[in-house]
Order: C-alpha cells, then sequence, then structure tokens
C-alpha cells in the first residue's frame, strides 16, 4: 500500500524529446517490458512468452517516437518488432554480428539523424583470454568454466567493437520487418600493431551513447585499457576517426577477460561519465579483486573525456547509472547497492548502501526510475528491483526489491542501454486531482531560459517557470510548453488527465485483548478497508493520527497498530491507485477485553518418528459460548490473531515439538467476539526396545525364559500391558517355552501405545559329526563339524572346558597327543565335548642312555586311538630290522641286541585300514 501511495508525490514525466525510443526492454532469459506513456509498466514476457532473446548479460532494443517496438539484439542476433530474426543478422546462421550474450553491455542501438528508417548497432565482444592466445587463429578447445565450445560458447575470436546497419525499410527473405544491410564494419580502439598485445584482445564490454547538444548527432562511447574512443554519428553516417583521450587508472590487459567487465554509462544531461571495473588486476584466474568506479567530465560538444575521480576503489564494480537529473550516482557492487550524491563536496564520502544484493546491471527507465537485474537470488529472479526516487537522499530514494514481475521471464546480470539523453528532458507535473493545484515545471538537458505555459482550458497562458494551476474540474486536458533552452526554442505537449476524487466512508473496528488491558492492543487496520472504500479494489487506504496528517500525508501509522486509548479515533487517507488522488475520512476502534480460560487438544506423538509434531483437526476443540452465526480463525501468535493474518488451517501439523499455543478468534460482523489460547499437546509414546529375539532350547522343555516390555525409561508402574498371548496376559512379563511371535502393547496413563515385538526362536545343545584332524604336518589343524539338527549359535574350546571360547570351529598350530573339543551353546542351551589324538612322528632319537630321546616311537596312539596300528623299521636296503608296539616304549635302536648303526632307517605304519604312512628318520648316537 505505502508504494500506491507513492503516486501522489511523483512527478508525470512528458516528452519534449520523445523518449519512444526507450520504451521496450527484452534482456535475460526471454524477459521483456514495456513503460506505457502513463508511467505503468507492461509485462511482455506472459504466456505464451513471444520473446526470443536468452542472453546472460549484453543486450540492446530500440523502438520509435511513440514507443512501438523496432528491433532488439543480443549482440549477436537481431530480431524485429514481431520477434523474428532478420535473415543477415542470424549467428546461428552464419551472418550474426560481432558482440557477445556474455559481453557486459554487447550492444546499443543508434539511429541515423536524418534517416528514420536506417539504424546503427554497434556491438563490443567478450575479450576472451583463450581466444587472444590463440590469435590470429581461431581458438578451437573448450572454454573455461562451463563455457562450452564454438560455434555456440563463441565464435573463437576476439572481434572488437564494430557496427553493423539495419535498414527497418526492407523486408526480409523470412518476413522481417528490417534487415541487416551493412555487418560488422570494424572500428579500432587499439594499438593495431600485429605483434603487440592490444590488437589480441581489441575493446573492453563498455558501451554508451549520448545526443550531441547542438544537435549534430551522437557520441558512442566506449573505453580499452586507459582510452576513451568516442565516434560521432552524423546525417552521413559512423565517422570511423574517434576522439581518443588517455586517463588513469591504466587497467591491465594481462587481466583480461575479467578486467573488461562492468558497465559505462554517459549522464543524461551529458556532461558526466561514469565507469565500473570488475576488477583492474594483472591476473585473470583467482578470486576477483581490485576493481574500481571511476567518474569523468564529459565535453558533449568535443568528446573529450578530462578529470578523472576514483569513486570506489578495491571493490568488484558492475552496474553503474546516473538518476535522470544527473544529481545522484548509483552502483551495483558486490556487496550491494549504493548511491552517491553528485552534488556532495566529497562524492567519494558521500556513498551509502541502499541495498545489499549482489551485482548486476542498472538501467535508468523512461519514468525516471532505475531498475536493476537480478541473478542467483532465487523465486526474485523473476523480477526486476527499482529505485523508486532515484533524485532523493539515502533511503529515500526507495529501493524496492521485486517490484517488477517477468512474470514468464527470467533476469540475468544485463538490461538494455539506451542513448541516454532520451532521458534528460521533460515536462514535470504533480497532483494531478480535481479541485487542488497542479505544480508544472520543465527539465531539460540544459539551462531552461523561459517557458510559456498553455494549460488548455482556456485559462490565460503564464510565464511563470515553475507555475501552479487548478484546472476547473476532471478532464483531460492538453499542455504546451514553448521552452528555450540555450538558445534553442523547444515546443512539447502532453495530454494529462485531471481527475475526480475517491469516495470514501467512515468505519469503525472492535478488537479482543488478550488480557484486561484495553489499550497498546493491536489493531490490523487494513481490516476496516473494505468498509471505507465501499469495495473499491483501485482504491488504497493510509492512517494517520490525526486529519492533518492524513492530509500531509506524514507520519502513516503502521498497519499493525496498538491504540493509546479506548476508544481512538483515527483517520484515513483515501488514494486512488490509478490517479494518486485522495481523500480522508474516520476510523473508530474500540477493544473488547475478556479473558477466556485456554482449551486442550491432545495427540498422540504417532507421525513421523515421534518428534513431537502431529496432526491436528482444530475444529475438534469444543469452544464455548459462541454464537451459531460466528465464525472461527485460527492463528499461531497473539499478533497473528489481533491482526488476522496468517490463519491456520483446520488440519494443522504443529510447528514446535510437544506442546504449542495457538489461539481461536471468534469474530462476527467484522467485530472480535473473544480470544481463546488451545494448548495443542503432543503426548509421547512409551520408549521402548521394539523390537527384540530370545530363545528357548528343545533339549530342555521344562525350560522357561521370561520376556519383558523392553522399557527405555519410566517404571513398571507407568504403563498398562497387553499381551499376544491366549488368553491375554497384562502383567508386565510373561515366561515362555514355546518358539513363536510373542507382542505386548505398552499404553501410557494418556492412552499413548506402542507395540514390542519379540520373535523367540528354538536353540539347542550341539551334536558333533566329525573332527577333522590334519596331522603329521608342520601346521596339526583341527575342525570341529557339527549335524545339521545343531540349530544353536555355539563357540569352540580346545582342552578348557570353561573357556575361554571362540567362535570358530577351526584351530590351528595343534599340539601332538590327546585332547578334549568342546562345544558350547551361547543360549544357554549345553556343552558337548569329544576326544581326539593328534599324530606325530618323531624325525630321530638318540639311544645313548641319557634319558632323552632314546626310543622312537608315533605320539598319539594309545589303547583308544589306533589301537591295532603296526610299526615297521627297515633299513636302507629294505631289510625288516624292528616290529614295535606303537602302545608300548617304541624301538631302542638295538638290531639282534646289538646297536644298530647311526643312519637313516625307514618307517611303515600301518594305522587302519583306511591309513598307512610311510617316511625316514635318522638313529644318532
Amino acid at each position: 500500500m505505502r508504494s500506491k501511495l507513492l503516486v501522489l508525490f511523483l512527478f508525470l514525466s512528458i516528452s519534449c524529446f520523445p523518449q519512444g525510443e526507450a520504451s521496450n526492454w527484452f534482456f535475460g532469459n526471454r524477459a521483456g517490458i514495456r513503460f506505457n506513456s502513463d508511467n505503468t509498466i507492461t509485462t511482455l514476457s506472459t504466456f505464451p512468452n513471444p520473446i526470443r532473446i536468452v542472453t546472460d548479460e549484453g543486450c540492446s532494443s530500440f523502438s520509435d517516437l511513440n514507443g512501438n517496438l523496432l528491433l532488439y539484439t543480443d549482440g549477436r542476433t537481431v530480431w524485429d518488432r514481431n520477434h523474428v530474426i532478420m535473415p543477415n543478422g542470424d549467428y546461428a546462421a552464419g551472418t550474426g554480428l560481432f558482440g557477445d550474450p556474455s559481453s557486459t553491455q554487447s550492444g546499443i542501438i543508434i539511429p541515423n539523424p536524418a534517416n528514420p528508417n536506417l539504424y546503427y548497432i554497434f556491438t563490443v565482444d567478450e575479450p576472451h583470454h583463450q581466444n587472444a592466445a590463440a590469435y590470429p587463429n581461431q581458438f578451437s578447445g573448450v572454454y573455461e568454466a562451463g563455457g562450452g565450445t564454438i560455434p555456440d560458447g563463441d565464435d573463437g575470436f576476439n572481434n572488437g567493437l564494430n557496427y553493423s546497419v539495419v535498414d527497418m525499410s526492407l523486408t526480409g527473405a523470412n518476413g522481417s520487418i528490417g534487415n541487416v544491410t551493412t555487418r560488422n564494419v570494424h572500428l579500432v580502439t587499439y594499438n593495431p600493431d600485429p605483434a603487440g598485445e592490444e590488437i589480441k584482445y581489441k575493446c573492453s564490454e563498455k558501451i554508451t551513447a549520448v545526443q550531441i547538444r547542438n544537435g549534430g548527432g551522437y557520441w558512442v562511447i566506449t573505453h580499452f585499457i586507459d582510452k576513451f574512443y568516442a565516434f560521432k554519428i552524423d546525417p552521413s553516417g559512423v565517422s570511423t576517426t574517434p576522439v581518443i583521450s588517455q586517463l588513469n587508472p591504466v587497467v591491465p590487459i594481462s587481466g583480461y577477460r575479467r578486467n573488461a567487465i562492468g558497465q559505462i554509462k554517459v549522464s543524461p544531461n551529458g556532461k558526466k561519465i561514469a565507469v565500473a571495473h570488475v576488477q583492474i588486476t594483472e591476473t585473470h584466474v583467482g578470486p576477483q579483486t581490485g576493481g574500481a568506479l571511476y567518474l569523468y567530465d564529459f565535453d558533449n560538444s568535443t568528446g573529450i573525456v578530462s578529470n578523472n575521480q576514483a569513486i570506489v576503489t578495491d571493490a568488484s564494480c558492475y552496474g553503474v547509472e546516473f538518476s535522470a537529473e544527473t544529481k545522484k550516482l548509483y552502483l551495483s557492487a558486490e556487496n550491494g547497492v549504493m548511491q552517491f550524491n553528485l552534488e556532495a563536496a566529497s562524492i567519494p564520502n558521500s556513498g551509502q548502501f541502499i541495498s545489499r544484493k549482489s551485482f548486476s546491471a542498472l538501467q535508468l527507465g523512461p519514468d525516471k526510475k532505475i531498475y536493476k537485474a537480478n541473478i542467483n537470488t532465487g523465486f526474485e529472479d523473476a523480477f526486476l528491483d527499482v529505485i523508486n526516487n532515484p533524485e532523493e537522499d539515502g533511503i529515500a530514494c526507495n529501493y524496492q526489491n521485486a517490484a517488477i514481475s517477468l512474470d514468464q521471464g527470467i533476469s540475468r546480470f544485463g538490461l538494455p542501454p539506451f542513448i541516454t539523453s532520451v532521458f534528460s528532458t521533460n515536462i514535470l507535473a504533480k497532483n494531478l486531482c480535481a479541485g487542488q493545484a497542479t505544480e508544472f515545471e520543465v527539465s531539460a538537458n540544459g539551462f531552461v531560459q523561459s517557458v510559456v505555459w498553455d494549460f488548455g482550458d482556456g485559462s490565460a497562458f503564464s510565464t511563470v517557470s515553475e507555475p501552479s494551476h487548478v484546472f476547473p474540474g476532471p478532464g483531460n486536458y492538453t499542455v504546451w510548453a514553448t521552452a528555450v533552452v540555450e538558445g534553442r526554442t523547444i515546443r512539447s505537449s502532453k495530454n494529462i488527465q485531471i481527475n475526480p476524487l475517491p469516495t470514501a466512508f467512515p468505519s469503525s473496528l472492535t478488537q479482543c485483548s488478550p488480557t484486561a488491558a484495553d489499550t497498546n492492543i493491536l489493531f490490523k487496520l487494513s481490516e476496516a478497508s473494505q468498509n471505507i472504500t465501499g469495495g473499491n479494489t483501485n482504491l488504497s487506504v493510509s492512517f494517520f493520527l490525526s486529519s492533518q496528517a492524513a492530509n500531509d500525508n506524514t507520519n502513516p501509522l503502521p498497519n499493525s497498530y496498538p491504540n493509546i486509548s479506548n476508544p481512538q479515533r483515527v483517520f484515513a487517507r483515501v488514494t486512488d491507485n490509478t490517479t494518486g488522488c485522495f481523500v480522508t475520512t474516520t476510523l473508530d476502534l474500540t477493544v473488547n477485553a475478556v479473558i477466556n480460560a485456554p482449551l486442550l487438544l491432545e495427540k498422540c506423538d504417532e507421525l513421523n518418528g515421534e518428534d513431537g509434531i502431529s496432526d491436528f483437526t482444530l475444529t475438534d476443540v469444543v469452544i464455548p459460548g459462541i454464537s451459531p452465526t460466528a465464525t472461527t480463525s485460527y492463528y499461531a501468535s497473539i499478533d497473528d490473531a489481533l491482526l488476522e493474518q496468517n490463519a491456520l488451517p483446520t488440519a494443522y501439523r504443529n510447528t514446535v515439538r510437544d506442546r504449542q499455543t495457538i489461539y481461536a478468534r471468534i469474530e462476527e460482523n467484522n467485530e472480535c467476539d473473544g480470544l481463546f489460547p488451545i494448548h495443542l499437546v503432543v503426548n509421547p509414546l512409551p520408549q521402548l526396545r521394539t523390537e527384540d529375539t530370545d530363545y528357548v532350547c528343545t533339549n530342555l522343555p521344562n525350560r522357561y525364559i521370561t520376556l519383558n516390555p523392553g522399557l527405555l525409561q519410566g517404571s513398571i508402574s507407568d504403563y498398562t500391558y497387553e499381551w499376544s498371548t491366549t488368553p491375554i496376559q497384562t502383567t508386565p512379563t510373561i515366561r515362555v517355552n514355546q518358539v513363536g511371535t510373542y507382542t505386548v502393547k505398552v499404553t501410557t496413563a494418556k492412552g499413548c501405545s506402542k507395540t514390542r515385538t519379540i520373535t523367540v526362536l528354538p536353540s539347542n545343545n550341539a551334536t558333533i559329526a566329525n573332527v577333522v584332524i590334519v596331522d603329521l604336518v608342520q601346521n596339526n589343524t583341527v575342525t570341529v563339524l557339527l549335524s545339521p539338527e545343531s540349530i544353536g549359535s555355539y563357540q569352540y574350546s580346545l582342552d578348557l572346558p570353561n573357556g575361554p571360547f571362540q567362535d570358530s570351529n577351526h584351530f590351528e598350530n595343534v599340539s601332538p597327543g590327546f585332547h578334549t573339543v568342546y562345544v558350547y551353546d551361547t543360549r544357554g542351551c549345553g556343552i558337548v565335548k569329544k576326544d581326539i589324538s593328534v599324530l606325530y612322528i618323531p624325525n630321530y632319537f638318540t639311544p645313548n642312555g641319557d634319558g632323552y630321546n632314546d626310543t622312537w616311537n608315533i605320539i598319539g596312539i594309545n589303547s583308544v586311538f589306533y589301537s591295532n596300528a603296526k610299526i615297521y623299521i627297515f633299513d636302507r636296503f629294505g631289510k625288516l630290522l624292528a616290529d614295535v608296539d606303537p602302545k608300548g616304549a617304541g624301538w631302542d635302536g638295538n638290531y639282534n641286541n646289538h646297536p644298530a648303526l647311526s643312519t637313516d632307517y625307514w618307517y611303515l605304519v600301518l594305522l587302519n585300514p583306511e591309513r598307512t604312512v610311510r617316511g625316514h628318520f635318522s638313529l644318532k648316537r
């Protein structure tokens, strides 16, 4: 509502030098808007979107003096008024211009001063360092940072500054209105030394234009390194010899392409030039650093630039724009949008932030507002921001986020530049309301020496430079101003509409108090707007403490207003949104102070994993004593309830865990009958181990196990229990000896339940099917194999009945001799064992009577294991020397009662019919 009320204070701009050329803007991703003669804006990028341009930055458009679109371009391709590509300006078909959509100001369109059918499109390419590295050849690789390849990403060359000619009297082969007749005439803005560096880049991404003050044509101005190049366009065409001005700073070519980025603008009055640099460093890699904003003087008659002044240094500066009266300079930098006062003693020190949005293009519009593109801002990329009052100081300039919807279009970095002088000369009028004085003045690009006014209502002419005039009544009037500006007579006219005053009605509001207090209670004043305006949606309402303040439009009350007395009268200013005309009326405020007891609505925490959030049906709450014709609305806070904003749906999911208080507002005939607090309580569920497993032993049928409810908090007595047994058991624990699935429903005193499931599985003691022994090797191993009916969880031990036990059934490095393996059921169903024997055959023996190794025998044989084994010993010739009983002492090394020789002997061991072992050993004496 506040922005609508500004209509009353905004000047109505009337063109002396017509501004229709800048009426249509096309930019970004198929975005477009049109500025209407009444200073309204029409979004052109609506469904079905006809706009074809897709550009990150560079774009330009041009319209005739009446605001009818003629053509637009992204610097490569040219479209006509019907969005048809001009055949000789088609980049995809190989007939494109030498601009670049990724160039900050890829192009600007200039009319021929003498021929209304001819238009010049000046283009500046993106000076890419990879193209420069390939010079003079075409770059054919992949561009950095996802820049693609030729031709989509770029044409592989740095083309510099060029101009092309469009003849609007022609019809293209595809029916386009107008066609390009001359394409890409090169203009030199660099040192042409073929061995130098400048020729590899040729230009920056900056271009602007202004009308020459004496009416002799236009200046097109660009900047490269440390030089300004001003090209003159007059009725004979484009002068290829520029006026060159060399000034600091020096923008190093080694930092291109980044050093090329940023806008240039000449002021509407043609006296200043501002240049934004995203970066001024020696390198094009790493973070952007060292950018700047510089301000210069411009001699409109000679094209000479002078008097450089650093406004901002060491900051990434991108967008720049002057206010229409050249009183303020605006900068869009990485850290926000800044305003500088060009009338201040120290312009750099006058800077102040008006927004913290990061950089993008700025552009002055025909309505004298400044618009800012949005990029990487989320949903606001579908809008333009606007500086509503650029001539005002600081935040009074009224920076407005997301002010202009692009509907189907999307903003990017760029906005179209125009000849800045089209914004410079205007008739200004304010207060176009019946019975009130309308104030006029002429704003011109130069000194206004005199003005003669004809108000078009039959009244006497006025020679006052800034007259006030009361028209006889509502209606349309043609106002003429004949002004002498620096010796030139300019006659201009405008049809203005003097509008009737709106109709308004007095109204009242009754508000509830959440306490006994009847003051400092919030009223949503806009609730009365419907009655005050009589339902006229074209009227907006603002509120004031006094009638004088309402008439002066000073110190408006906030829409959320705390009353200061009960009752209280405030005053409403009712404004026609179209005309800005207003009247005042009254609004009476009354407080109904009644305290109501809180109501309760409870749910169990059964939604989304016990997070204290649940779904409530708010209408389940029974509110006592309300009228059947009253309406009930629900709100998350007292302020929302008082202001009737952000109403909650009746199917509501709480946003505060566990316990949240909301408020029910009872209203009838736009009067509050009561406020009721409602406590939404989400009661917790029992905290359980919801899944568990236990075991019964099939070999121990009389053994029972105890199942418990698995409580993680609270005590047994806090809950009730319901087991799935037949019959149902309600004790906290039960005892079972049968396999099965058992559930217990655990319920709190609030009736909130959770179910625990216990799966009881069978187990038993093990049955050893076999023990696999690998002996007579360096690493003897034992592996215990169980029969299939062994269904328990088992651990194993060797020779240790009480453990420790191991999970593996395999033992290694088992010593020779006799052992016992034990198998233990970890679920308590018992332990089983089995005796085993691990054989060992010595490699030698020493029968010398010392008590050590005096006989040779096999270890691991006894009356139980291999009891029928036979051992035969042979000499090396195969002669049987001994038949040894393995259960005895073994061979003593004698043959026929005589000591055998110290040498090797062979053995044959018959362990059983399935196993025979052969080998040899040594006798050492």
